[in-house]
């Protein structure tokens, strides 16, 4: 996957219309075959998704895939509200997500993205 992002405020956006285009066990499941496929990251640098951003389902999502595939960052004082993963993980759902949405639910910098990420930019 490439290195491309999205800023904060779309993967929040981006976030919220994978659970109301999947449903909260599609998107379980899916975010858990593309956390299996992530593969270790190069560095331990974090990023959080908190529940003001993401919304409280998805924040549960996070953390019971994260657990479930053996993800959980070593050494950070867990919060109710907030999860913590790599940044290379972050990368990877995101990009997951991106190419997993229908084009017409993803705004023009989502779209954008994606085709970068497709055509490897």
């Amino acid at each position: 996957m490439s290195g491309n992002r999205i800023d904060i405020s779309e993967e929040a956006m981006l976030w919220k219309a994978a659970l109301d285009h999947f449903g909260q066990a599609d998107l379980h499941q899916l975010i858990v075959e593309l956390w299996q496929k992530a593969g270790p990251p190069a560095r331990p640098t974090v990023e959080y998704i908190d529940e003001d951003e993401a919304g409280p389902v998805l924040i549960n999502l996070l953390k019971i895939a994260q657990v479930e595939v053996g993800a959980v960052v070593p050494f950070r004082e867990e919060f109710p509200k907030r999860v913590t993963l790599y940044s290379r993980h972050a990368q990877h759902l995101v990009a997951g997500l991106l190419e997993r949405m229908p084009a017409d639910q993803l705004t023009r910098p989502m779209r954008i993205a994606r085709l970068e990420n497709q055509v490897g930019l």
